[in-house]
């Protein structure tokens, strides 16, 4: 297992974990705020890092198109000389937009050919809250609810990536949303 790919589930073990301890806390609203803070933001930090780690063995396949190397490494292409290149400057593409383009063209089974997944809307939702939350402009209330809803919207899609790609399911799929964890 690569370093990318052992933080990529490290960060939602501690997801789980923190979730977890929200639900638990019945005493400290302030308590329970703070582990649904840190439960989310870690979940979308390792949504992140899993893509990316994907992104990345992708772009060792023989054949891409320059254009799909630029969505994959978030890398600026330009026209010089007649040819396509990558650049070496960054090309940022919303988070949503790589994502369906790794599951559109990468894939064995498109899971967009039928219309959006089950898990899109409650992925969208929890990336609302998590710009909510990482680019505040008012005070945002999460409920632990609202960030289980999201953790397992986020636990489809890497399924549902992973089975996609590889044609495996996601290696921690049968455990859910508990966590391996005990602090």
């Amino acid at each position: 297992m690569s370093d990318i790919d052992m933080l990529s589930t490290q960060l939602f073990e501690e997801a789980k974990r923190f979730l977890e301890k929200a639900l638990e806390e019945s005493e400290a609203a302030a308590a329970r705020e703070a582990y649904a803070h840190a439960a989310l933001l870690l979940a979308f930090s390792s949504l992140e890092s899993h893509i990316n780690a994907v992104a990345d063995e992708l772009t060792l396949r023989p054949n891409l198109h320059v254009l799909d190397r630029s969505i994959l490494t978030e890398k600026e292409f330009a026209l010089e000389k007649g040819r396509f290149i990558i650049k070496d400057r960054l090309k940022i593409y919303r988070f949503e937009d790589r994502l369906s383009y790794i599951l559109a063209n990468f894939s064995s089974s498109d899971p967009f050919a039928s219309g959006k997944p089950s898990w899109w809307p409650a992925l969208s939702a929890g990336f609302n809250l998590r710009n909510k939350l990482v680019h505040p402009k008012e005070n945002i209330q999460l409920t632990a609810a609202a960030v289980s809803a999201a953790m397992q919207a986020i636990f489809e899609c890497l399924n549902a990536l992973f089975t996609a790609i590889y044609n495996r399911p996601f290696p921690s799929f049968k455990r859910g949303l508990q966590s391996s964890l005990n602090f």
